[in-house]
């Protein structure tokens, strides 16, 4: 499986976690998962059955990341360890480009280990995989167990080559990710040298040094970071009898055979001693070339499935990969955007008190026509200025959330305090505003203003101009929650858009010639969704719009997804 990309300098790898069954081989796994994924993005995948041990296998994407210019990925899988799945284990070698071989050192298992050091020899060789030679760690696990082979007979007993071995207590994390960096380094250095890349001043010894140095570096920050924990791990619990797909084969031919067996045996009755014989003899030969058959067709049909697994899980790597790709480079376009936004907001502060000292003569008198440009000045920088904030706001919301301050907030000052800064804005559109007695809820106080002066900006942006601009803001208690509405006589909202309209860039049909982000109802509908509540709205072209903000009286901050 294991390959190099030397266009894109991607070097691809295969684990495989080797040994008995119930050895700590899924448990080792999961070590490595919690070191090397600590915010679990990335799932461990494992098959199991219902005696929680492992079917067909478990698989865990590892991204190293770039050692000496090439950027490195392992593909972890283990093999199931009860006898009964040998075929399995024998397709899970498949590609292998390295091995930990995972001992349970029980005095009681001896045997068992022994003969699965043999079967694993058989295997590697049956996969065209020579055994003294590919990368192999040998792990001594349960080392805190009672029963145990005492260490210095360990190696006498299990090491059929000369390979490192490390103690471990799997479910403790000890030795685990020890001898999962040194077998990744051995691993990385057999490809670096089977590739000839080894040239100059890059040799295989220090790109595998440099790669166990990147993953002590790993394992030294999930210890300081507490990440010895359980992490997600991504189950499929099937029940025994779905394990054993040639047994269930068999029997189901078994009706076939012994129906046409009691069909013969009319017309044996009527022949001789020795034609019966001589049928009985004809009729094993084909019972037993027709279990055969069927038995090797199972073999095959079970290696198909296997394998198709085994695919899925190559490109459920693939596409881990390129999620975190995709997470980076939005992550960098938000850094980038956000700093673009603070960065515009510098020369425009400028630009907006210029404007606003011209308007009031303060920088010479103006005659009429100059007065109209200085006013359509001031409303292109107040467009920019709420451009500019609520792309901040929502690259905010999308990738970082939002923390919120729950407290009680008085609605009735909150909206008057708004009403008050729009004050010019709404005298010069002609727009009355009537606020009713408003309720004091909780919630997070700026982003309550954040919600409120959008829809009172969409208001009055979108008044009909054939009529005087009303809006009406009242508030009551519904069904346990607080229902904030702020109803206009405005142009209305299309049906066809009421559905769309909180998305991002989405705006009525009838706005042309009306200025807007196409941000302003997403945010809204974002920050209130944070509240654990909902927004609604009725709208009638012609005629205006309400919107109903229902706010629960004990808010919950709902969890945010770092890409909406």
């Amino acid at each position: 499986m294991g390959f190099i990309n030397l266009a894109e300098k991607t070097i691809n790898a295969k684990l495989v976690y080797y040994g008995v069954g119930l050895g700590g081989k899924t448990t080792s796994l999961k070590v490595v998962h919690q070191v090397m994924c600590p915010r679990d993005d990335v799932k461990l995948v494992s098959i199991n059955t219902e005696q929680d041990s492992t079917l067909l296998f478990d698989f865990l994407p590892i991204d190293i990341g770039q050692v000496e210019g090439f950027k490195i990925r392992v593909q972890g899988f283990t093999v199931p360890g009860q006898q009964k799945y040998v075929v399995m284990r024998k397709y899970v070698l498949q590609g292998a480009d390295a091995v930990v071989l995972v001992v349970d050192s029980r005095t009681e298992r001896i045997q068992e280990n022994l003969q699965s050091i043999e079967e694993l020899k058989a295997n590697l060789e049956a996969n065209g995989l020579d055994w003294k030679s590919i990368p192999m760690v040998i792990q001594y696990n349960k080392r805190d167990l009672p029963g145990l082979i005492p260490s210095d007979e360990l190696g006498d007993l299990f090491k059929f080559r000369d390979v490192p071995a490390y103690q471990s207590v799997a479910t403790r994390g000890d030795g685990v990710f020890d001898a999962f960096v040194d077998v990744v380094g051995s691993m990385v250095e057999e490809k670096v040298r089977q590739y000839g890349l080894d040239r100059g001043e890059i040799t295989a010894e220090s790109v595998a040094e440099e790669a166990r140095e990147k993953l002590r570096g790993a394992q030294q920050g999930a210890e300081e970071a507490g990440a010895w924990q359980g992490q997600g791990l991504l189950t499929l619990s099937v029940g025994e009898d779905a394990s054993a797909p040639v047994e269930v084969l068999t029997e189901a031919s078994a009706p076939t055979l012994e129906a046409k067996e009691t069909v013969d045996q009319e017309s044996v009755d009527q022949k001789s001693p020795d034609r019966e014989a001589s049928i009985q003899c004809d009729r094993d030969e084909e019972t037993a070339a027709v279990d055969y058959d069927i038995e090797e067709q199972a073999t095959g049909l079970l290696g198909q499935a296997i394998s198709s697994n085994l695919e899925l899980a190559e490109l459920y790597a693939e596409l881990a990969a390129y999620k975190q790709l995709l997470e980076k480079k939005n992550r960098e376009l938000v850094e980038v955007n956000q700093l673009v936004s603070h960065d515009l907001k510098k020369p425009l502060t400028v630009f907006k008190t210029v404007i606003s000292l011209m308007h009031q003569g303060r920088l010479g008198e103006l005659n009429a026509k100059q007065t109209d440009a200085v006013q359509n000045c001031a409303e292109s920088v107040r467009y920019m200025e709420d451009l500019i904030s609520d792309i901040l706001d929502s690259s905010r919301l999308d990738y970082d959330g939002q923390e919120f301050d729950f407290r009680e907030v008085d609605m009735t000052l909150l909206i008057g305090a708004l009403v008050r800064r729009l004050r010019h804005h709404l005298e010069d559109q002609s727009v009355r505003v009537r606020v009713d007695p408003l309720p004091v809820v909780c919630g997070d106080e700026s982003a309550l203003q954040k919600v409120f002066m959008n829809l009172i900006g969409n208001a009055v942006n979108y008044r009909d101009p054939n009529r005087e601009g009303l809006i009406r803001i009242s508030g009551r208690e519904e069904h346990g929650a607080w229902v904030l509405r702020v109803a206009d006589n405005g142009i209305g909202i299309p049906e066809p858009d009421q559905l769309t309209i909180w998305q991002k860039f989405k705006r009525g049909a009838n706005t042309q010639g009306v200025s807007g982000t196409g941000l302003g109802l997403y945010i809204v509908h974002q920050l209130v969704r944070g509240h654990g509540g909902a927004i609604d709205l009725e709208s009638t072209v012609g005629e205006g719009t309400t919107f109903a903000v229902r706010l629960p009286k004990a808010p919950v901050v709902q969890e945010h997804s770092p890409l909406a």
